[in-house]
């Protein structure tokens, strides 16, 4: 147990709670909206295919489907992320938090880095950071409005350090790592608490086309626990499973010439897996 307080106000009761996930058709936001619904929040599940929403919704009790929204929506597309954000508050009158799930990988190699491949770079990073930022853009006004409210991304270990075999998915996460760091230095005096959700590998659809050895697999029951626990805490950083992630993050602090020599060692075995 930490001596310090938390860096935010836990989110300890989820009863009634307003929370909007963007991301929620699969995965990980999937996992996380089956474990609220059943802890009575009202929720808003927000997705690029709403037909996969629409047969879980279609499993819930007649009370639980009062308290869940399904939204259409590209978190590249700002109007739609504008509009929702506006009917959302007009229509629970305040928000308590914000999960924003959306993400997608490319894989992308060196080799494979070629003037044909810029749609790809470009859709990841629209996706991962932009899609962030245009989130960010239609709530802060209205989170600023009511002085309070609860922000979390999920971002990546890969955002941690340079790694192969992700030249866009990295970078877009180590941009958003950065950019929670200074939301919270920012926001936290407003009243809005910000958290930076840090998975290692989590059994999705993202991670099922991988070729590599995964370590600390982990499902996406799991990680929806991790992550409501963090929240519930108070966290900034949720990083999960502890075993993996703290030797990334210890990583971090190793000069280049280990930190290359030691992943070039884990690649190799990773390939012989």
């Amino acid at each position: 147990m930490s001596l310090l307080p938390p860096l935010n106000p836990p989110l300890t009761k989820w009863f009634n709670q307003r929370v909007w996930i963007i991301g929620a058709t699969r995965g990980i936001g999937a996992a996380v909206a089956r474990v609220l619904v059943a802890r009575n929040a009202r929720l808003c599940l927000s997705g690029r295919v709403l037909s996969g929403l629409q047969e879980w919704h279609d499993t819930l009790t007649t009370e639980q489907k009062t308290h869940t929204t399904l939204t259409e929506l590209d978190i590249r597309d700002p109007q739609g992320i504008q509009k929702t954000a506006q009917e959302l508050f007009l229509a629970w009158g305040g928000i308590d938090l914000i999960l924003v799930v959306a993400g997608i990988y490319d894989g992308l190699c060196a080799p494979d880095l070629t003037p044909d491949q810029m749609p790809l770079i470009e859709d990841t990073l629209q996706t991962n950071l932009l899609g962030s930022y245009r989130v960010l853009a239609a709530v802060l006004p209205l989170l600023r409005q009511q002085r309070y409210g609860h922000l979390a991304f999920v971002s990546s270990v890969a955002g941690y350090n340079g790694l192969p075999r992700a030249l866009a998915y990295a970078p877009s996460k180590a941009a958003l790592n950065n950019l929670c760091e200074g939301l919270y230095f920012e926001l936290r005096p407003l009243g809005i608490g910000i958290s930076r959700i840090c998975p290692g590998f989590v059994a999705t659809d993202m991670t099922s086309h991988a070729d590599y050895f995964m370590p600390a697999l982990m499902q996406p029951e799991q990680a929806a626990q991790e992550i409501l626990a963090g929240l519930e805490r108070g966290d900034f950083e949720i990083h999960f499973p502890k075993r993996f992630t703290t030797l990334l993050k210890i990583a971090q602090w190793l000069p280049r010439r280990l930190y290359f020599y030691l992943l070039g060692r884990a690649v190799a075995r990773s390939s012989a897996q």
